[in-house]
């Protein structure tokens, strides 16, 4: 832990982990934020924000500096990536499936014995 100008303490990654794991192993929050001198509320939000986003995601609160910005913006970049291969696969899967309608609309077409325009309809 460390001091900022304004007198806020600002405690490391690892202090951060390692109390967060101690609730997570079935130590009382409240116990662990008093041993700690850290507000239960804090403790809390730490809790909570590993157990949605992951441990990495702690760097992000509080107050943003330097290298809390960082994993925000690789974070970003890795969910575009990770977006732009679902839009990928989806517009692949629309292309197999309107294929996959014409071949079907073609296929019932030829079935109708009139040479008349198959129905859609039931």
């Amino acid at each position: 832990m460390r001091k900022t100008r304004d007198g806020r303490r600002r405690f490391s990654h690892e202090f951060k982990i390692a109390a967060v794991r101690r609730v997570l192993d079935g130590e009382k929050l409240g116990a662990v934020a008093r041993e700690l001198d850290i507000a239960f509320r804090l403790l809390w939000d730490w809790k909570k924000r590993v157990l949605e986003r992951g441990e990495q995601h702690l760097y992000g609160m509080g107050r943003p500096s330097g290298s809390a910005a960082k994993p925000q913006k690789d974070d970003a970049h890795r969910r575009i990536a990770e977006l732009e291969r679902l839009v990928g696969r989806q517009q692949l899967e629309i292309r197999f499936l309107d294929k996959a309608l014409r071949r079907v609309e073609e296929l019932r077409q030829q079935k109708n014995d009139d040479g008349a325009a198959a129905s859609t309809k039931r």
